[in-house]
């Protein structure tokens, strides 16, 4: 791989990382380019498994700038473009657009002498399990002492983004027994009674308004899949809906799960799969209270689940402030605004000092 250049704009970086594909897992020639742009500007680049930490300054406590490397699968056909004033392709907006202000504030703050943090980490569109971002928090030596203040720059629209929604996702299954179709009395269709009645609890679950530190967040509970059946004359002996449920700050994991357990009912087996704690907004915290103030951005809650609710759990004050827009995330066309890329780099440029 040829090694990249030190400089350029934002826009152009954004486009160099749009530019080479990184799916969830399949993160390692994006880790490459990064580490190699982090090397040719003469930093120590630590590199744990497809996660590169680095950072700048003293060996202060200072500021961490967060971004995940990897992005959902790419649509049919989906193709890389730079127009007049978006960049397109796959993760432009969640979130190689926050990356790429990460790499260009890098370059500006190379000889600067507050300490700051970058941490590109891989595995983030996945279970929180598998996240890169625990590997990084537990074995970074660049992370000690602990930042001050975190900013992920997940796409936020140029505004601020507090707290997060935690996230749980759930397989619930309703047991019954094959049979022929033409006698269904010698089985029980697991497409059953019990199923049909939970889903219209389920149904009628509308989401819940939950106002903390006046931000509104939205609890919500969400069937998303119904699966059942191997063909078109055989009662199912199983029948499994998806459910995914979003809670608010301020709601235990614990309380999301025995609502859901009750929605299911008794004749139900719920599995638990992942699970991923909300984060309050915190935005009275004085390094946040801070920003907020020299910055002048708007704050809005986040209605998404990122991982300031794991760098809030591991210790450190936390918020979403990136250029893309969230509306785009994951979505044919992605696409990312470069006057967004350029106002962001504007913004955490005079935060931080750089010149």
């Amino acid at each position: 791989m040829s090694e990249p250049p030190l400089t350029g704009s934002v826009a152009a970086i954004c486009h160099e990382l749009v530019a080479t594909p990184s799916e969830y897992g399949q993160e390692e020639a994006l880790a490459e380019l990064v580490e190699q742009r982090v090397r040719a500007l003469g930093l120590t680049a630590e590199r744990i498994g497809n996660s590169i930490v680095t950072r700048t300054g003293n060996a202060g406590a200072g500021v961490a700038l967060v971004g995940h490397l990897d992005t959902v699968p790419n649509w049919a056909g989906g193709q890389v473009e730079r127009t007049a004033d978006r960049i397109i392709g796959r993760g432009a907006a969640d979130m190689k657009g926050g990356v790429a202000v990460m790499l260009r504030l890098l370059e500006r703050l190379v000889a600067s002498s507050r300490p700051v943090v970058f941490v590109f980490y891989d595995r983030e569109e996945g279970p929180n399990l598998a996240n890169g971002i625990h590997r990084v928090l537990a074995e970074s030596r660049l992370l000690t002492p602990k930042p001050t203040l975190a900013i992920v720059l997940e796409p936020t629209g140029g505004t601020i983004h507090a707290g997060a929604i935690g996230t749980l996702n759930a397989d619930i299954t309703f047991d019954g027994k094959s049979a022929h179709s033409a006698r269904p009395w010698e089985g029980r269709n697991a497409v059953s009674a019990e199923l049909a009645e939970a889903l219209v609890r389920f149904a009628s679950r509308t989401a819940i308004p939950v106002a903390v530190e006046g931000l509104r967040f939205h609890d919500v509970v969400t069937v998303t899949g119904v699966h059942a059946g191997i063909a078109r004359n055989v009662l199912p002996d199983q029948a499994v809906l998806w459910v995914n449920v979003r809670v608010a700050p301020g709601r235990s994991v614990a309380a999301a799960r025995a609502e859901v357990e009750q929605l299911a009912g008794v004749h139900a087996r719920v599995e638990w799969l992942d699970s991923s704690p909300p984060a309050a907004p915190r935005i009275t915290e004085p390094a946040v209270a801070d920003f907020i103030a020299r910055s002048g951005l708007a704050v809005h809650p986040k209605q998404a689940w990122t991982d300031v609710a794991t760098l809030q759990e591991w210790g450190v004050p936390a918020f979403n402030y990136g250029p893309g827009d969230p509306a785009q995330a994951h979505q044919p066309g992605e696409w990312v605004e470069i006057a967004l890329l350029e106002q962001c780099e504007r913004t955490l440029a005079e935060e931080l000092g750089a010149p």
